[in-house]
């Protein structure tokens, strides 16, 4: 009988690995370390509520490549996951019920419109007042067609990408207000192959000629979906009663080490328990995996911090709704407002709402007063909302250098990181950021486990 395999860590990646191996009759042995399964994508419970943590959407497409082998995935290719697009879809909605998502907005200018960030809804443009960037030649190896596979874009700037596609003037009005609020750095820090990274767009500049005219875009809004329960951590509950269901042991005990000895592979525990296989998952995060396995600390890189603010909302004083809000207006501190119930399409008497915001920010605009009480306040005026009484705090948290910034540097510490792994612990499967800088969204950690899955039973 073929042994089976280990995994451990909490993370999406290997929540799928083990519920796919599970139904394949190759259940494997999970052990979390002690964290809870499911990572970022599991949200937060607050007084019986379920609030993801900020927005977070499904995202369903077809295939870019028809017939693509899920062993051929590459993770060092941005958005690689988009060629098996299909099967995380069919995969995601064999896993629970969702529906489309309305089109978020964007608040540009005191004015409301269809959100041209991460939807690719231009409207706005037609109105903007700007002079359309001059029209690069698609040869160009800046041209933001070759932004996945480009050369040009594995050191290009966003800032640079940006003048040249979009023109500076549309870019200081409409983009770079939201990327300052989101990462506190500027666009020109970032590189422009990992945009998606802080939720800005990387438009061709012939399309924005187009949207600046009036004229109509061969560009289709990209939808998003969502569960009916109205957040995505709704999936992770399910997979988790999955792995109950089929008997997958789960270890919550916190490990202490790993190694790789003899064919074979051993996981130790705190407690002084030990586990071995031929096979294994990891899906921790880069200075952890190191730990274990017994590499040198990671030099420490300043990220982005998040704040956010998860609040219950009467239904009845909401005076104007918006499921979900990206705020570019920089008179507010907050940078997102999700509104997980008006997402789903429900409507019960007080819904569930998340405004997020850069604390250094804040800070800056409100220096003297708590955090909460800004983004409260913010909550409140941006759905109109006159009574204090009708927005209730369920939990603000702060989370320090919670997202890495897309510097060249980052960047290339990732890459470093998975290239030591891989040379001590030659064979083990990586998952999420394991794998190097921006492959830990939601798609790419459903492909990671569906190939996983299929690796190990092949």
């Amino acid at each position: 009988m073929t042994e089976s395999p280990l995994i451990a860590g909490n993370n999406l990646a290997v929540l799928v690995a083990a519920a796919e191996l599970a139904r394949r009759g190759r259940p494997p042995t999970l052990l979390t370390d002690g964290r809870p399964l499911g990572g970022h994508f599991a949200g937060m419970q607050v007084d019986g509520d379920a609030y993801d943590l900020g927005m977070v959407l499904l995202e369903k497409l077809p295939s870019t490549a028809q017939g693509a082998c899920l062993a051929t995935y590459r993770s060092e290719v941005r958005n690689d996951w988009t060629r098996f697009g299909d099967l995380a879809a069919n995969w995601l909605d064999e896993q629970l019920r969702s529906r489309r998502a309305p089109t978020p907005q964007c608040l540009v200018d005191s004015k409301w419109w269809p959100d041209y960030l991460i939807a690719n809804r231009l409207d706005a443009f037609a109105n903007a007042g700007v002079d359309a960037p001059d029209l690069l030649d698609r040869a160009d190896p800046r041209h933001a067609s070759q932004k996945n596979l480009g050369s040009a874009y594995e050191a290009l700037s966003y800032a640079e990408a940006v003048r040249l596609n979009h023109g500076q003037a549309l870019h200081e009005r409409y983009i770079e207000p939201f990327l300052r609020k989101l990462l506190n750095v500027s666009s020109a820090e970032v590189l422009a192959r990992y945009h998606r990274a802080a939720w800005v767009p990387l438009f061709h500049p012939e399309t924005l000629t187009q949207a600046l005219r009036g004229e109509s875009v061969n560009l289709p809004e990209y939808p998003f979906w969502v569960p009916d329960q109205g957040h995505v951590g709704a999936l992770v509950s399910h997979l988790i009663a999955r792995l109950v269901a089929d008997g997958v042991p789960v270890v919550s005990e916190p490990l202490s080490h790993l190694k790789f000895e003899g064919g074979r592979w051993t996981v130790c525990t705190q407690d002084g328990a030990a586990w071995s296989a031929p096979q294994m998952v990891l899906g921790v995060t880069p200075e952890r995996a190191r730990s274990l396995i017994g590499l040198p600390p990671l030099a420490p890189l300043s990220g982005a911090s998040v704040a956010l603010l998860m609040a219950r909302v009467k239904s009845s004083a909401i005076g104007q709704g918006c499921a979900c809000l990206m705020v570019v207006d920089e008179g507010y501190a907050a940078y997102r407002l999700t509104d997980q119930d008006a997402l789903a399409g429900r409507d019960p008497a007080w819904h569930r709402v998340v405004i997020e915001a850069n604390p250094e920010r804040v800070s800056r605009l409100a220096a003297h007063e708590p955090i909460e009480s800004v983004l409260k306040r913010e909550l409140a005026q941006l759905l109109a909302v006159d009574d204090p009484a009708s927005v209730q705090v369920a939990k603000c948290v702060t989370a320090r250098n919670a997202l890495m910034i897309p510097t060249a540097e980052c960047v290339s510490q990732a890459a470093r990181s998975h290239a030591d792994l891989v040379e001590s612990m030659p064979g083990l499967a990586l998952t999420g950021a394991l794998l190097g800088y921006g492959v830990a969204s939601l798609n790419d950690q459903v492909v990671q486990g569906l190939k996983i899955a299929e690796d190990f039973v092949s």
